[in-house]
């Protein structure tokens, strides 16, 4: 089967807003934490596509609601419209099938109004730090680090009571984030704050990140191992993003958000940067380096010595076949395997 993935998450936001005016409930629990994507099948045509359906879960009363009033498949079918106005001019190479909502009687994630994630570095990787005030130098240097990886980092408050504006702002940056890293030490237990920004992270099902820095994890985040404190702010980030492109709640986040870097790079040196680090990464899905592999022609940034080369070695090793420098990119074909 092919594998999981988080492929569609892209295009949360753009749904969402859709659902602003056509029904107020479910646009307040479409967010990820309440979305899966299922594999439905492969196609060869056209260079090969595949389909999922995007199931979708709500309340059970919710449901109930829709289905008295005979509006569940209206629901499911406008979903699925939405979906694909939100995906024109991706290709062909992903198809959604159906969109299905599902009843559930656990509780689910609520979005509400935090929609707002102007905070955040478009197209990056996005990290919440939960740190206290004595900690936010180590903080700062760590934020800089990480963004040498496409991981942007919002840098929590110090360890005071905040303003209300404050406290709205890290509101928004919680639920938009991808993942949390807490730099534990021996106070971050006596913090209110910090210890409901890991909650939250938790509630959510985010992957949260402890960082050993004098206290080892306690409570929900007890089962989970920490990573020891780096004597570098470099080293550190270097952990961290081992942590963020290998782990399974992440990496696939990660992965499409690094390939979408390099293709909107804004000069060929950023372009460099992002394929060095793709390089790095391991196992990747290798739908996204196809993905790479059939959108590198788009951007006229690309479209250079040192570029192609570098991105060469990454489609080597995946089996694909490698890009040739021209007025405009194509794929290289071996004539001994041309068909007649």
């Amino acid at each position: 089967m092919f594998p999981m993935t988080k492929i569609f998450t892209s295009y949360t936001n753009t749904v969402r807003r859709m659902l602003k005016g056509y029904n107020t409930d479910l646009y307040n629990i479409f967010c990820d934490q309440n979305i899966e994507e299922t594999w439905v099948n492969h196609d060869n045509w056209n260079g090969g596509i595949d389909f999922y359906n995007i199931v979708i879960r709500v309340p059970v009363d919710f449901f109930e609601t829709l289905r008295k009033r005979n509006a569940v498949e209206e629901t499911e079918k406008v979903l699925k419209e939405y979906y694909d106005d939100a995906m024109r001019g991706e290709g062909e190479s992903i198809q959604i099938s159906n969109v299905i909502l599902k009843p559930t009687a656990e509780d689910i994630s609520t979005f509400g109004d935090n929609l707002d994630d102007s905070m955040w570095k478009h197209g990056q990787f996005r990290l919440f730090i939960s740190h206290l005030s004595s900690n936010k130098q180590s903080a700062s240097y760590l934020k800089s680090c990480l963004s040498n990886y496409g991981i942007d980092c919002f840098v929590a408050h110090e360890d005071i009571t905040p303003s209300k504006e404050w406290e709205i702002e890290i509101e928004k940056a919680l639920f938009t984030m991808d993942a949390l890293c807490a730099i534990l030490t021996r106070d971050f237990i006596n913090s209110e704050w910090c210890d409901q920004e890991v909650g939250i992270a938790l509630g959510q099902k985010k992957l949260v990140i402890s960082v050993n820095k004098g206290a080892v994890p306690y409570g929900f985040i007890g089962k989970y191992q920490a990573l020891k404190s780096a004597s570098t702010a470099n080293g550190m980030a270097l952990e961290i993003w081992k942590t963020i492109s290998t782990n399974d709640r992440t990496k696939a986040v990660y992965w499409k958000k690094l390939v979408s870097l390099v293709l909107d790079a804004s000069d060929s040196s950023e372009a460099m940067q992002f394929i060095e680090i793709l390089k790095k990464c391991e196992n990747v899905d290798k739908y996204f380096i196809e993905y790479l592999h059939e959108n590198i022609g788009s951007n006229k940034v690309l479209n250079s010595q040192d570029v192609i080369e570098s991105v060469n070695l990454v489609f080597q090793k995946y089996g694909l076949m490698p890009i040739v420098l021209s007025s405009h990119l194509t794929i290289q074909n071996n004539e001994d395997e041309l068909p007649f």
